[in-house]
């Protein structure tokens, strides 16, 4: 029994001092890496958020070009398959650029306080995104 608390203890003191050493390790980056960088925004805040931007783009190009070859290269495909591949690929990404696009146009609109632009807008949207989501598919015939 003396044993099993001990045990118990030992478990709960080892607990605390992964927190502690959690708590360290956090302070540690703190002032590692957010101090220097806290530091160059409030020196050169242009050149800092230039920086920023740039690795946030280069990240963000990363991640694509990664998914993207995943993408087109995943279970080694045919040439048609990978052909019916960028066909989706490019599908969805007009879908999308016709959604934000829109939703630009919309957002411009109102700033303008044209109704009769917003609605204009809107309809284009809403016949170009079905045309581009329901129209290019392909018929099975029974």
């Amino acid at each position: 029994m003396i044993q099993k608390i001990v045990s118990g203890y030992g478990k709960l003191l080892l607990s605390f001092v992964k927190i502690l050493a959690l708590v360290g390790l956090c302070a540690f980056f703190a002032f590692a890496l957010v101090l220097p960088l806290w530091k160059f925004a409030t020196v050169a805040p242009d050149v800092y958020s230039t920086v920023i931007i740039l690795l946030f783009v280069a990240g963000l190009a990363l991640f694509a070009g990664k998914s993207l070859k995943n993408f087109l290269c995943a279970g080694f495909p045919t040439p048609q398959e990978r052909k019916k591949r960028i066909k989706q690929l490019l599908n969805l990404t007009g879908r999308i650029l016709v959604i934000f696009a829109g939703l630009c146009g919309i957002v411009v609109s109102i700033l303008n306080e044209s109704a009769v632009a917003l609605w204009i807008v809107l309809l284009l949207t809403i016949i170009v995104y079905g045309v581009l989501a329901f129209g290019t598919k392909k018929e099975k015939k029974l």
